[in-house]
């Protein structure tokens, strides 16, 4: 695949790492890179959000990613349903999400994973976007997985109106433990959480939780 330089937000914690001899520092670590909203959204805060992660983490898979979606974002005040808790085919998702009264949707998937050479800074390889496993068996599978590669997963999460009516929100969030991507998730969602308040795209009722 083509090589590519570093990117300033992936370059700065790498440099870090190096000083430091170390990227156990970085274990925990999520860095929201852009948002974007909808200029022409004016509906205020959603009340409800029906949770779908098509993130899957070891151990738990997708559940545990909803799951920990939805106590953060309970723990600040806003309702909300893991998709998992609902019962049905995803033929019946539409129906799903009505009937649990949701007036939004959150979906989370990993779009794609890149693994980085620490000393010579450069982007080996890239896997498939969407990568909806979240983990970094693509490199293994590549031959890419060396001992003290960085290992970058590139979350993308996305808000719609409804059941899917309109897509008005979305988060885009580097996760620097992709090798271990369960470890990121309380930093994730804390950040997510955070994002979603400041564009006034929900109203946190609990603060510092």
């Amino acid at each position: 695949m083509k090589l590519t330089r570093f990117s300033l937000p992936l370059l700065l914690p790498m440099l870090l790492c190096l000083v430091l001899g170390s990227c156990t520092s970085m274990s925990t670590s999520t860095q929201v890179t852009g948002v974007w909203k909808d200029p022409k959204y004016v509906a205020g805060p959603v009340r409800k959000i029906f949770v779908i992660s098509l993130i899957k983490i070891r151990p738990g898979g997708r559940e545990a990613v909803e799951d920990a979606i939805v106590t953060r974002l309970q723990a600040s005040g806003v309702a909300a349903v893991a998709s998992h808790t609902i019962k049905g085919d995803d033929t019946q998702l539409t129906d799903a999400i009505r009937s649990s009264g949701a007036d939004a949707v959150l979906m989370a998937q990993v779009r794609w994973l890149s693994s980085y050479e620490p000393y010579v800074v450069t982007e080996t390889m890239a896997s498939p976007s969407p990568d909806k496993m979240g983990h970094s068996d693509f490199f293994k599978n590549q031959g890419a997985d060396e001992p003290g590669d960085f290992k970058v997963a590139k979350i993308g999460t996305g808000l719609w109106t409804g059941a899917f009516g309109k897509q008005v929100w979305t988060a885009f969030t580097d996760s620097y433990d992709a090798s271990d991507l369960a470890r990121n998730i309380p930093d994730y969602t804390t950040k997510l959480v955070a994002a979603l308040a400041r564009d006034g795209m929900i109203v946190v009722t609990k603060p510092g939780s």
